[in-house]
């Protein structure tokens, strides 16, 4: 069959964008979830092949050049055309941003048109539903998972990363690490620093904070769950407490420490392992001694030797010494910042 020549070609591609009115790509859709496979096809369709990044619009077959009103109209479809095209790729925060932005240019150029053109109502028209896309994009761009380097690991649940405005201490929701002071608790602990080194990018999913100002947030590396990793390898166990915060993956959360608990990975290859939570109050004993008096200590240093992390939040990772985490602790009537995880006014044991 013979082919169409180029003007055959351009002129049937102005009549069906015409006719189409964009095949509602941006007409007719009310929201961003509309494009997709149907913008990927019109794109498709208009360049044959070609580079979708190429695409412009051209002008009706009975419009003027010379006319500016329908100049800016028509830069206006080429600029919505563009940031519907983009939306195809966009999966960052910084992707929707960028999209976001580009319909905030065909807005503009819509509304550069004055009240006295031809143009005006059909000019209002399509910038509501610009608005709209626009909106749907800054929506997509909040919801996007921010990144984060690692700055430390303080035990098998808690890190700390470098937030925009300085350091964020996390933890991890919707699981429970042993206690750096109780079986496998620093199994755990290292088990997360081998998961997360320093300066290790993270995604983070915020859900709340904690009573002790920390932020809990499911963290992701390499797209896969940091938290539903240490469950399924045994060093940590699902939080049934606060699982709703993971409530689209709580299944997989349970199936996981069911598969551990079944193979006696780790914690669960202990006969009759304590569950950090029953830790906590005391609920094991690791090794029944005889009570002594403490030894004398070394005097911690003075609060002008602390951390700068003590005027916000600190873990026991963020200490050189075990006498600055003791300083800080006695500093800090209450235990803010969970220095004392055993409550026998001893901070970071695992640094003596």
């Amino acid at each position: 069959m013979p082919q169409p020549n180029t003007s055959q070609f351009l002129s049937t591609q102005r009549q069906r964008l015409s006719l189409l009115g964009l095949l509602t790509l941006l007409s007719g859709c009310s929201t961003l979830t509309e494009v997709g496979a149907m913008g990927t096809q019109l794109v498709s369709d208009v360049v044959a092949g070609g580079d979708a990044n190429s695409l412009t619009f051209l002008p009706a077959e009975d419009s003027e050049p010379d006319d500016p009103e329908q100049q800016r109209y028509s830069q206006a479809l080429e600029q919505g055309m563009a940031a519907a095209v983009a939306t195809q790729a966009a999966q960052s925060a910084s992707d929707w941003r960028q999209v976001e932005g580009q319909w905030q240019e065909a807005i503009a150029s819509l509304t550069s048109i004055p009240s006295s053109s031809e143009l005006f109502s059909t000019a209002q028209q399509k910038r509501q539903e610009y608005e709209a896309n626009r909106a749907y994009a800054a929506q997509a761009a909040a919801k996007s998972l921010p990144t984060a380097p690692v700055i430390s690991v303080g035990d098998g649940d808690t890190l700390r990363v470098q937030g925009r405005d300085g350091p964020v201490t996390i933890r991890v929701a919707c699981i429970d690490a042993p206690e750096t002071n109780q079986t496998f608790g620093p199994e755990a602990t290292r088990r997360l620093r081998q998961l997360l080194p320093t300066g290790q990018l993270v995604e983070v999913r915020a859900i709340e904070r904690d009573r002790y100002d920390r932020t809990v947030a499911e963290i992701y590396a390499g797209g896969q769950s940091v938290g539903l990793q240490l469950v399924r390898e045994g060093y940590a166990v699902v939080y049934e407490q606060y699982i709703s915060g993971c409530a689209t993956t709580a299944d997989d959360y349970r199936q996981a420490e069911s598969a551990a608990r079944n193979a006696r990975r780790n914690f669960w290859s202990q006969s009759n392992p304590t569950l950090p939570w029953d830790f906590r109050r005391g609920g094991e004993s690791p090794s029944p001694t005889p009570m002594v008096t403490p030894a004398p200590v070394t005097p911690p240093p003075a609060a002008s030797n602390l951390p700068a992390c003590a005027s916000g939040n600190c873990d026991c990772g963020d200490f050189s010494t075990w006498q600055q985490a003791q300083a800080l602790l006695e500093a800090t009537p209450g235990d803010p910042h969970r220095l004392d995880g055993d409550n026998d006014g001893i901070a970071c044991e695992s640094l003596r």
